[in-house]
């Protein structure tokens, strides 16, 4: 059900930056943290941010296949990509559960 569609151009930035600034153009914006994580391929995945607007949610995003190490997600060049309303808070739920270590249990995560 993930249906994104590319809203920007791509330029520099990172995530958090973007979704800040989506709540200083619209105070009814809502932001959404996801922790930091390891895929079931054992590739780190940085905290990223999402937000949520009237019409949708959004995110900055690297381009659909690249991988960036994790020094290189503190800015680079990316998009902003639309979902359909709610996607933000259900993508939260699921980056944000306890054990979320790509299917295997490797003890407590903690931020």
């Amino acid at each position: 059900m993930k249906q994104d569609k590319a809203e920007s151009r791509y330029y520099i930035s990172n995530c958090f930056i973007e979704a800040v600034k989506a709540k200083m153009h619209n105070k009814n914006v809502k932001i959404y943290f996801c922790r930091p994580r390891v895929t079931g391929k054992l590739r780190f995945q940085s905290a990223h941010f999402m937000w949520e607007d009237e019409e949708g949610s959004y995110d900055f995003s690297e381009p659909e296949g690249k991988v960036l190490c994790p020094l290189k997600q503190l800015l680079f060049r990316g998009h902003v990509r639309k979902f359909e309303k709610g996607f933000a808070r259900h993508y939260s739920a699921y980056r944000n559960r306890k054990n979320m270590t790509g299917g295997r249990k490797w003890g407590k995560t903690t931020l």
